[in-house]
């Protein structure tokens, strides 16, 4: 009888930690709609470079002129560091302009496209400045191939 219910009651605590992992992460496409992109201007007030995904909350003026809070989600720690990306890649008090994805629910999330820094630069994920390169590289190849002919 003992041995049954401490096999229970692992089973249900094993359970319980389960159900917390599998919904600390969720699919792009389940919250965010990949096929359009919004961009909100406002002030940094925190950037965490954490797993699963990093995170910067910022202030933005909506169109009634209030401050409303804005979540922007990007990539792991672990891609944007090989990316180059620091705990002080944003800081807090930075004026930024940020393209990303809506949700699907129309809440104040985007999933990071593009960051715009006051002074004009700009940041794009780690896998962004890859197909940036490889397409830059093949306009290269075309270009070399155009003047050949």
């Amino acid at each position: 009888m003992m041995t049954r219910r401490r096999a229970w009651l692992v089973l249900v605590a094993l359970l319980m930690v389960s159900a917390e992992t599998a919904s600390g992460h969720h699919s792009f496409a389940a919250e965010f709609d990949d096929s359009r992109t919004i961009t909100v201007q406002g002030v940094v007030t925190e950037f965490h470079l954490v797993n699963p995904h990093a995170t910067m909350f910022m202030k933005v003026r909506d169109e009634a002129g209030n401050s409303v809070k804005w979540e922007v989600e990007f990539a792991g720690r672990l891609n944007l560091a090989k990316g180059g990306w620091t705990p002080s890649t944003i800081k807090a008090g930075e004026r930024v302009t940020v393209t990303g994805n809506p949700t699907h629910s129309g809440s104040r999330r985007l999933a990071f496209r593009r960051l715009v820094r006051a002074d004009g630069t700009e940041l794009v994920g780690p896998g962004d400045k890859v197909l940036d390169t490889i397409e830059e590289q093949r306009r290269e190849r075309a270009r070399q191939r155009s003047q050949q002919q």
